[in-house]
């Protein structure tokens, strides 16, 4: 009786391992730009056993420091797909998804990859969340419980040339001065 409960509480710990293996992911988790550079980042899948039709999610970002310029779905999603519906004052995506019934897949893959451009200074969480309307979903028509690990971007002002040139020629001064008074 003992080893049909040991075996039941390992069966348990597995499954929950097996569900929270399952995770979408910003892509790299962290990014650091130059005020108006434009850069991208992968919504990645990772973890998946079962074949998956498709799913969706919601995104967030501080538009005061980021402007989301596109949302690029991978062509193997053919069915159907969204790139949500975009609040820019708000900064937010509601209801991004993707759908394939040619070739469900499994394991790791791309779900969109998405283009910001750096339009203020400071550090601006990119967040994933459940869309309650788009589930993923396997192959049997389940859906699948996903952990989401949100990233972040770091934007840096960086001096204009002539604000460099001024900031240089005044240096240069202070050390001409400092030099005659020690002369």
């Amino acid at each position: 009786m003992k080893m049909h409960h040991t075996l039941m509480a390992s069966i348990a710990l597995l499954a929950a391992f097996a569900t929270q293996a399952q995770t979408v992911s910003v892509n790299p988790i962290h990014t650091d730009v130059n005020l108006g550079d434009s850069f991208s980042v992968d919504i990645q899948a990772a973890g998946f056993p079962d074949k998956i039709f498709g799913g969706g999610y919601n995104l967030a970002f501080d538009p005061s420091i980021l402007q989301l310029d596109a949302i690029t779905i991978p062509a193997s999603w053919e069915f159907a797909k969204s790139t949500g519906l975009l609040d820019p004052a708000s900064g937010t995506v509601s209801d991004i998804y993707f759908n394939t019934f040619v070739a469900p897949i499994k394991g790791d893959f791309l779900t969109a990859s998405l283009t910001f451009k750096a339009i203020g200074a400071g550090t601006s969480a990119i967040t994933l969340s459940e869309s309650p309307s788009f589930p993923f979903g396997n192959e049997f028509g389940d859906p699948v419980a996903i952990s989401y690990v949100s990233g972040s971007a770091t934007v840096t002002a960086v001096p204009e040339p002539s604000s460099l040139a001024l900031l240089m020629a005044g240096l240069g001064g202070m050390a001409l001065v400092t030099r005659r008074r020690h002369s």
